[in-house]
């Protein structure tokens, strides 16, 4: 038996299919569990945990708005201060010290989001961090709300997104973002829809020039 056979009657008692041929060149991997990671929280999920989470007292409450809001990862949230929030110039300053790649950088507040800002600083009146609880008390307290909170079909968000919670929420980010710069569909100009994607991929905190990660966060 050939390597490639080999690997083809492999795969198809790991994926259960039938039709595996590593020699047909439009093969596609079939899916698998890993891919749940990439899933996007739906808006409506959202507001299926805002609900379940509204008479928390956690600041996991504060960072789902937070990262759904601009896009930063939790670890971001955990690190950050009330003086990095500036109103009148509707920025986030993020600072390199919760940074997943050690960099800075400022995000931008959308209007729809400046009364939110608003509110959470006159909660806060103190400058310095708006919690002391760390990035993965955080994270747990989100994964226990959504062990409490169905989608309209009734699975359990924490089945649902069952290896991902802020990622998720920050592709929900990426996905919106993406739709109020060019529309709803991607741009037939790969060029216009990449110079799109570096806005937003720079807003995400990953630089610019980074292809591989739009298909994670803006297909599928």
């Amino acid at each position: 038996m050939t390597k490639i056979k080999y690997l083809e009657e492999q795969s198809k008692k790991v994926f259960g299919r039938d039709n595996v041929n590593f020699y047909n060149k439009d093969y596609e991997k079939p899916k698998t569990k890993e891919s749940t990671r990439d899933k996007a929280f739906t808006p409506d999920d959202l507001n299926r945990l805002r609900e379940t989470m509204k008479n928390s007292r956690s600041f996991a409450k504060e960072a789902i708005e937070i990262t759904s809001r601009c896009g930063l990862r939790i670890d971001e949230v955990a690190h950050l201060k009330r003086e990095d929030i500036n109103i009148s110039e509707k920025t986030i300053y993020v600072d390199r010290e919760g940074a997943k790649n050690g960099k800075a950088r400022v995000v931008p507040v959308r209007d729809k989001d400046i009364n939110y800002f608003k509110e959470l600083l006159e909660k806060y009146p103190e400058r310095g961090y708006f919690t002391k609880t760390d990035a993965k008390s955080i994270s747990k307290s989100i994964r226990r709300y959504m062990d409490k909170t169905q989608d309209r079909e009734g699975v359990l968000l924490s089945k649902k997104y069952e290896k991902t919670t802020d990622h998720a929420i920050r592709k929900l980010y990426a996905t919106e973002r993406m739709k109020e710069l060019r529309g709803n569909e991607p741009l037939s100009n790969n060029k216009e829809e990449m110079k799109n994607w570096n806005i937003v991929s720079k807003e995400l905190g990953h630089g610019e020039g980074r292809k591989n990660l739009y298909n994670t966060y803006c297909k599928g």
